[in-house]
């Protein structure tokens, strides 16, 4: 134990003296082993394994069309932060992203009786609400959900049974668009071609 006390106390003397460390019996000690590469890199702030080259490594390997879309996804980011350093052009434009992805929400439900792709212009205007209201981007993933979940139903179905659900869904948009029309009348804009050929529809 005394001796242990004593080697230490002698190497920290040797340490602020300045001079080399010398071994009980004499001779210089040995040098002490280097740090590991891996320890080295963590110490001086790089990831083990040189992160960096393969970070170039990655962006060596996009494509020019990859690249341009980094690009333009950095710049809209930026521009998107510089909005909203300044609160009124930040609520503005909140406003004005809300109004646009409402009415793509509303004539995507419009749509969604006739043939066409209804939902999907659903989705899209969910999907620009979703850039600022985090309610319209968990209503999405909702909606993507449930489309998934009928998509696998209606394809464990009959012919005969996917039939008849769709040409129910079309009698049912058809007596959806009817009812509104008889309704409200014929909009004002509404071609007059079609308008003769509408007036033979019992009801309008």
């Amino acid at each position: 134990m005394h001796d242990t006390h004593d080697a230490r106390g002698a190497g920290d003397a040797v340490e602020r003296s300045g001079e080399d460390p010398v071994a009980p019996g004499g001779g210089a000690l040995p040098d002490p082993p280097a740090a590991p590469a891996r320890v080295r890199g963590e110490v001086g702030g790089e990831a083990p394994g040189g992160a960096a080259g393969e970070t170039a490594g990655e962006a060596a390997a996009l494509t020019p069309h990859q690249h341009r879309v980094r690009r333009a996804r950095a710049a809209l980011h930026a521009r998107r932060e510089r909005i909203r350093a300044d609160a009124h052009r930040n609520r503005v434009y909140r406003a004005v992203v809300g109004a646009l992805g409402s009415l793509v929400v509303v004539v995507g439900l419009a749509l969604v009786p006739l043939p066409g792709p209804g939902w999907l212009v659903v989705f899209m205007g969910l999907a620009v609400l979703g850039t600022e209201f985090s309610s319209a981007q968990r209503l999405k993933r909702f909606g993507e959900r449930q489309v998934h979940r009928w998509t696998r139903w209606i394809a464990r179905r009959s012919l005969a049974t996917r039939a008849a659900l769709g040409t129910g869904a079309a009698a049912g948009g058809a007596a959806l668009v009817w009812g509104y029309l008889a309704w409200q009348g014929l909009p004002s804009w509404t071609p007059e071609v079609v308008t003769a050929q509408l007036r033979w529809v019992p009801g309008l």
